[in-house]
C-alpha cells in the first residue's frame, strides 16, 4: 500500500471513530436540564488528528463526521450549528497550536476550542431566533465549553502521548 492510500485509510478510521463517539454520546444523555450541552467526545479524535496530521486532515475528518451525523441522526439546522462550532474552534485551535509557549497545552487549547465551539453555535442560534432570545444562555454555554474542553484536552493529551507515531 502506498503512503497516500495508507493516509486516506488512516483518516477514514479516525472519521469512523469520531462518528462512533458521536453516536455513543447521543445514547447517553447528560443529567443536566439544558438542551444541547454535551462533552463532545468526537473532538478528542479531531484534536489527535490536528496534532498528528495538521489542519487540513483535521478539517476533513471534522467535516465528514459532521455531515454523517447530520444525515444519520440530525437535521439541516443541526448541521449548521455543528459546522459553525466546528469550523470556528478548529481554526483557532490550529492557530494556537503554532504558538510556541509552555502555557499553551492541549488542555488550554482544547478549552479555548470548547468555548469557541459553543460561541459558533450561539452565533447560529442568534441568527435564527434573535440575540435577545438566547442571551441568558451564553454564560452557561461558556462554562460548559470550558469544562468539556478541559476534559477533552486532558484525554487528548493522554492519547497523544500513548499513541504510536
Amino acid at each position: 500500500m502506498n503512503t497516500r492510500t495508507a493516509k486516506i485509510a488512516q483518516l477514514a478510521v479516525f472519521t469512523a471513530v469520531a462518528f462512533i463517539f458521536s453516536y455513543i454520546e447521543s445514547l447517553i444523555p447528560l443529567p443536566i436540564p439544558f438542551p444541547g450541552i454535551k462533552l463532545g467526545l468526537a473532538n478528542l479524535v479531531i484534536l489527535i488528528v490536528l496534532h498528528r496530521e495538521g489542519l487540513a486532515a483535521a478539517f476533513g475528518v471534522s467535516m465528514v463526521r459532521n455531515l454523517l451525523n447530520a444525515l444519520t441522526f440530525g437535521s439541516l439546522f443541526g448541521l449548521f450549528y455543528s459546522l459553525a462550532g466546528s469550523i470556528l474552534s478548529l481554526f483557532v485551535m490550529a492557530g494556537l497550536r503554532t504558538i510556541k509557549s509552555p502555557k499553551l497545552t492541549w488542555i488550554s487549547i482544547s478549552s479555548i476550542g470548547g468555548i469557541l465551539h459553543n460561541l459558533g453555535q450561539f452565533a447560529v442560534a442568534a441568527a435564527l431566533v434573535g440575540f435577545d432570545a438566547i442571551l441568558h444562555y451564553a454564560p452557561l454555554l461558556y462554562f460548559a465549553g470550558l469544562i468539556a474542553g478541559c476534559l477533552i484536552g486532558v484525554l487528548s493529551g493522554l492519547c497523544i502521548r500513548r499513541l504510536p507515531k
